[in-house]
């Protein structure tokens, strides 16, 4: 069987999804040959690589406009439009890649390969070339673009989303609510405790987003000792600021990172804005989370999911040194958000999802 699996390096979630599935592809010992694409590399598609670019620069500039363009496109009627907007923009990128690799199977962990796969699906419904079609949702939410009838399994977050997307599926569309795949290092992973001062893990996703300069300062407020680790990510500038900055508490700076469960098994408490990725990662941990700059659109509903299950406190306008301290008077609260963050975890959500495909009729 030759899976072909498609990512999209927009943030890290996306490219991280796609890797814990071929990991477990790989571990399941059976005859797969698994290949991964960026599908929004240059080399791909110019196009593919401007829409990211432009992507990344209203997140960065406009956020405002973005999280408006996010809940319009969830409306039905202009959700159809979005979605076959980006599947005739990518249709050819896609169409070259599925002459190149000629794959059984086609996973696609973000939507813009859903749709160009999907769209290949409708014009070639009888071609002897057609390959099944699996997208693996990666929020704790449900949008309007991810919704195509010519896909053949949909694995999800979590039961409440299967139930929603239920509704907009044709019959014959298969539905898991497997979880996020992520590494399953995530849940084996031995913790690690400093009994002298609480850690701190701070992360801003693959490209360093979340006020992480302003978090620092308010730490730096805090009298009791901590041990701060701030993840960069592939940020370079914020790194290379962060590494000039001084502040009482005992803190290191690392750019991009192979070993985040690790870094989990060592901190007592997470402070990150809200990916689905790096939640999914820190329910594994049992790591509770304090949330901040959410990305609009998503991000906000991630966070909602994460503090109603008890596993997450948002900040919202709140000072994020207020919270911290909050919970280091509190340690039964502190323990609690780790029962629930464990408690909603789904470690083997990677493993879940190479199962359901093998086992597709």
């Amino acid at each position: 069987m030759k899976v072909l699996i498609l990512s999209a390096s927009i943030g890290s979630g996306h490219a991280k999804a796609a890797e814990a599935i071929q990991c477990a592809m790989r571990n399941a010992k059976c005859a797969m040959e698994v290949q991964v694409v960026d599908f929004m590399a240059r080399e791909i598609s110019t196009l593919n690589w401007l829409t990211k670019k432009f992507y990344l620069a209203a997140l960065k500039f406009i956020p405002d406009l973005y999280d408006r363009i996010y809940k319009f496109a969830d409306g039905r009627k202009v959700g159809v439009s979005a979605r076959f907007l980006s599947s005739a923009l990518m249709y050819l990128p896609f169409a070259r890649l599925l002459k190149k690799f000629r794959p059984n199977v086609v996973i696609c962990t973000h939507p813009f390969p859903e749709a160009a796969a999907s769209l290949w699906k409708f014009l070639h419904a009888k071609s002897a070339r057609n390959f099944l079609l699996a997208a693996v949702l990666t929020d704790y939410s449900l949008h309007e673009i991810w919704i195509f009838g010519e896909v053949d399994a949909y694995f999800v977050a979590t039961e409440e989303m299967k139930n929603s997307l239920a509704a907009h599926c044709r019959a014959g569309q298969k539905i898991f609510a497997t979880g996020i795949p992520i590494d399953e290092n995530f849940s084996a992973a031995k913790k690690i405790s400093d009994s002298t001062r609480t850690t701190i893990l701070i992360m801003g996703g693959g490209l360093g987003l979340g006020s992480i300069e302003e978090t620092l300062s308010e730490l730096d407020k805090i009298k009791s000792p901590l041990k701060i680790l701030v993840v960069a990510g592939q940020n370079e500038n914020l790194l290379a600021r962060l590494k000039r900055l001084k502040i009482s508490h005992e803190l290191e700076i690392l750019g991009y990172v192979s070993n985040v469960d690790k870094l989990m098994a060592a901190a007592d408490l997470l402070i990150t804005k809200p990916g689905a990725l790096t939640m999914t990662e820190a329910f594994a941990a049992g790591l509770p989370l304090i949330l901040h700059a959410p990305i609009p659109g998503p991000e906000a509903l991630n966070a909602a999911y994460a503090t109603a299950h008890g596993a997450a406190i948002e900040v919202g306008e709140r000072k994020i040194s207020a919270v911290v301290e909050e919970l280091l008077d509190n340690p039964s609260r502190l323990d609690e958000m780790k029962f629930c963050a464990k408690k909603i975890s789904r470690p083997l959500a990677a493993s879940e999802i190479v199962r359901q495909i093998k086992n597709f009729p």
